[in-house]
């Protein structure tokens, strides 16, 4: 007897958010693969479970560029995460809405890179930041990937157009400029004037709104409606913490949030509006980490002059509550609600990670089968 395809989805539905269930189910026959690839059932799985997490991305030589996240059979091949690139030296920017964001060593070129259905277009730096409008250098920048499809949900964008957002810094200027897929083309977006130089930590997308660190006590907001641009100034608290350890986050309630930590102790605000109008920064919770993470055996000393700090945050999941720390003893993910954490890998190497998050599916392909696009 064949079921009717409302309660195969229901069934679908119910099935435990590892990587490899939806693709097991999607192999079985045809039928069932045609209802698990539809975006609508994709989209209804997403806000049921969340996205699973395939692993994270590195720029340190050290260890492999992609480590995946789970164990056998929920675990992803690390072979198909392999970066395109012609040489080593390219490095990661960022991970959003299905894509990985890469950048050449001289920063003339970024890579946009689907490792589920093998799309990759190579895109020219723009020419705003060309070394011989900036002093004969490339000025200081970051840049991030976002859908360019107005989807209530993002997830499963992987024949989408995208976004672009290259941010840039030069005499106490921040310029923004984005390269639309579609257009295949720059366009300059906004500028405003800055405290302090863009820093290479990953950006973090919120409520339609894409932040980056500054370098020094700020944090620089581009809204990708309105196109306004401006900076926010962090926590007085976070003024003098080794600033790989305070990162931009998103809060329980989806708003934007800050995560930095000093000595064991993880601090988390909110960026709230009282009742009187007044918006600022709300110190929401502290965690002892050494009461969940094995660190007992940790000196409890603070960062210092030509040392690191005995824990230090590696990076955030951008729509979820996961973070990945690393330790003297290992490099855990830890998931703040609920303090539940695993042992993810042991390195000495305490770069950052870029999550990747998606459904790894059967079938899936490029609409130019996966060759490179190029503008």
């Amino acid at each position: 007897m064949t079921l009717p395809d409302d309660v195969l989805i229901d069934i679908f539905l119910s099935l435990p958010p590892h990587p490899s269930c939806l693709l097991r189910a999607s192999l079985v026959c045809k039928n069932w693969h045609s209802i698990i690839v539809d975006n609508r059932f994709l989209q209804r799985f997403q806000a049921l479970h969340g996205l699973p997490v395939l692993g994270v991305f590195t720029n340190s030589t050290l260890i492999p560029r992609f480590l995946p996240v789970g164990d056998p059979p929920n675990r992803v091949a690390a072979a198909s995460f392999s970066p395109p690139l012609p040489d080593i030296h390219w490095h990661v920017l960022g991970c959003r809405h299905s894509h990985i964001l890469l950048v050449s060593s001289t920063w003339n070129q970024l890579l946009v890179w689907n490792p589920i259905n093998g799309y990759q277009r190579l895109i020219s730096a723009p020419p705003d930041v060309d070394p011989r409008f900036n002093y004969g250098q490339v000025p200081e920048s970051n840049a991030a990937v976002v859908c360019a499809a107005n989807h209530a949900v993002h997830g499963y964008c992987h024949s989408c157009p995208f976004f672009v957002v290259w941010v840039f810094t030069t005499t106490r200027y921040a310029y923004v400029t984005r390269y639309s897929s579609e257009k295949g083309s720059w366009e300059m977006m906004a500028s405003s004037p800055v405290p302090s130089d863009v820093d290479f930590r990953p950006s973090i997308l919120v409520r339609n709104i894409l932040y980056w660190p500054l370098k020094a006590k700020y944090i620089l907001a581009f809204e990708l409606v309105t196109h306004g641009l401006y900076h926010i100034e962090c926590p007085p608290e976070t003024h003098d913490i080794y600033r790989r350890n305070v990162h931009i986050m998103k809060t329980e309630d989806g708003g934007l949030g800050l995560a930095a930590v000093t000595k064991f102790n993880m601090r988390l605000w909110a960026w709230e509006t009282d009742v009187k109008g007044v918006t600022g920064w709300v110190l929401h919770r502290i965690i002892e980490l050494d009461k969940f993470l094995p660190l007992e055996s940790l000196p409890s000393t603070d960062n210092h002059p030509g040392g690191r700090p005995p824990v230090r945050i590696l990076g955030f999941v951008e729509d979820s509550d996961l973070v990945f720390i690393w330790t003297k003893t290992g490099v855990f993910a830890v998931q703040l609600k609920t303090m539940k954490h695993k042992k993810m890998f042991e390195a000495d190497v305490c770069a950052s990670v870029y999550p990747y998050t998606g459904f790894q599916i059967a079938g899936v392909v490029a609409n130019d089968g996966g060759n490179v696009a190029a503008e």
